[in-house]
């Protein structure tokens, strides 16, 4: 069936919207999983590449829809584990990285840069905890898209990680993580620790990416 003249107005029109939000760069969004079934050992299988945008209006569309926009919905909520798709994985780790970069150091582009972590251990008042970093995590995503974090030209992603433990000793944890490259100077990588130690309340953990 031939595309009416009203459909392509209407093509032209979201294209334009589209052009007037271009980001800087495109980002991917990826999951890491773990497996129902401890033996699982394809590390290939539990990560996944599940959108990339280059505007704003693309993030929004997605970003409304998606599930890990509200942490409760996919990560251990105080109550239950989530587990997902045929194979029974449980979402461990989100994550956004520029595109074309994989979040595993064993990316090019990764190799000799820097881990930023900010480390949330939970001992009380779990769902009063996933609301407010839940915010935290959009703000996150909102300073790197948009470019507006210190120094941002260094950061190659972000990870939203549960890093909860089960058994008789039950430890809650969450980790904001931020990978900068390796071309990051002292000065502009202390910046950027104080920017995110006074934006979410936490001290940071630097760690180096062999």
């Amino acid at each position: 069936m031939e595309e009416s003249d009203s459909d392509s107005k209407i093509d032209n029109y979201i294209q334009n919207e589209r052009e007037k939000v271009l980001l800087n760069r495109s980002w991917s969004f990826w999951e890491n999983y773990e497996s129902k079934n401890r033996e699982e050992k394809n590390y290939s299988k539990l990560l996944k590449e599940i959108y990339t945008f280059g505007d704003l209006i693309s993030f929004w569309q997605f970003w409304n829809k998606y599930p890990g926009s509200d942490t409760k919905q996919i990560f251990y909520n105080g109550e239950c584990i989530k587990y997902f798709f045929k194979e029974k994985y449980r979402i461990i780790a989100m994550n956004l990285f520029e595109k074309g970069i994989r979040p595993e150091w064993e990316d090019e582009k990764n190799k000799k840069g820097k881990t930023l972590i900010l480390e949330y251990v939970i001992s009380s008042n779990l769902d009063q905890f996933l609301s407010l970093v839940t915010e935290s995590w959009m703000k996150l995503i909102c300073y790197l898209i948009g470019e507006t974090i210190p120094h941002s030209n260094y950061i190659n992603g972000v990870r939203f990680v549960d890093k909860t433990k089960f058994g008789y000793l039950k430890n809650i944890i969450f980790k904001f993580e931020v990978w900068v490259n390796s071309s990051i100077e002292d000065k502009e990588l202390n910046d950027l620790k104080e920017f995110l130690t006074s934006s979410f309340g936490c001290p940071i953990e630097e760690r180096n990416i062999p």
